[in-house]
């Protein structure tokens, strides 16, 4: 048997502790909860991919404003249903300055985390029209998202863009949007978690089939400007996201 760097018994025995018949069917999470199992029993440091987690240094002016704001008595308070004003007419601001869309500050909803966003956007979607009880999903994109439906009750459909990129996507885009049941087209770009980016005219075809059907999108901007093909970083200047 070949050496490796932690003894395969060690493994065998966690994954069967997570009661995971199939570690190639693993979810993310259950991968990232055996290797930290597996990194306390054996003391060897795991090097993790399977997380998204930048490790990057939170901004030195939101740190500032926290403390701040704590030392102001804020974690006294209930926050502001309606979420504080300058924040939401900062968003709307930054929402102009990079992807060149005007939205009033009240239409920019602050949400802790972006789970709690979708989940309450996902709700939302479901009771605009009763007609309209499916949501469709771009494929790929986040699992968690679709789970989110099922705890909910909530119906989806869902297709992989890969064989229906360019002038192909209308025609499957309204394959499914001409049944009427549809509330809501979700998407990402950049992708997460493949990297792809849909083309301007992806886009419009979303768009004007979205207008055309009275359907909700919903961009999952995960990787926000970074398609580093070109510069998105100038703030009111074009290119934007």
């Amino acid at each position: 048997m070949r050496n490796t760097p932690i003894e395969r018994k060690l493994i065998d025995e966690t994954i069967e502790a997570f009661q995971i018949a199939d570690f190639g069917k693993a979810t993310i999470r259950e991968v990232k909860a055996i290797a930290a199992k597996a990194e306390a029993e054996s003391g060897i440091e795991f090097i993790k991919m399977e997380m998204g987690v930048p490790g990057l240094p939170p901004s030195a002016v939101g740190v500032k404003a926290e403390i701040e704001a704590l030392q102001k008595g804020i974690a006294s308070l209930y926050p502001d249903i309606n979420g504080l004003p300058a924040l939401k007419e900062e968003a709307s601001r930054f929402i102009k300055a990079f992807i060149n869309v005007d939205l009033q500050p009240e239409g920019c909803v602050p949400v802790t985390g972006s789970m709690q966003g979708t989940f309450a956007s996902f709700l939302t979607c479901s009771q605009c029209d009763e007609k309209k009880d499916t949501i469709l999903f771009i494929d790929p994109g986040f699992p968690v998202q679709k789970q989110q439906l099922v705890v909910m009750g909530q119906k989806f459909e869902t297709f992989d863009v890969y064989d229906f990129r360019g002038n192909k996507l209308k025609e499957k885009l309204e394959s499914y949007l001409k049944k009427g049941n549809i509330s809501a087209i979700v998407y990402s770009n950049p992708n997460n978690p493949s990297w792809i980016c849909l083309k301007e005219e992806e886009l419009r075809i979303i768009g004007e089939l979205a207008t055309q059907y009275d359907v909700i999108v919903l961009e999952d901007l995960a990787y926000f400007a970074m398609d580093f093909r070109q510069d998105l970083s100038k703030p009111f200047q074009a290119p934007y996201q």
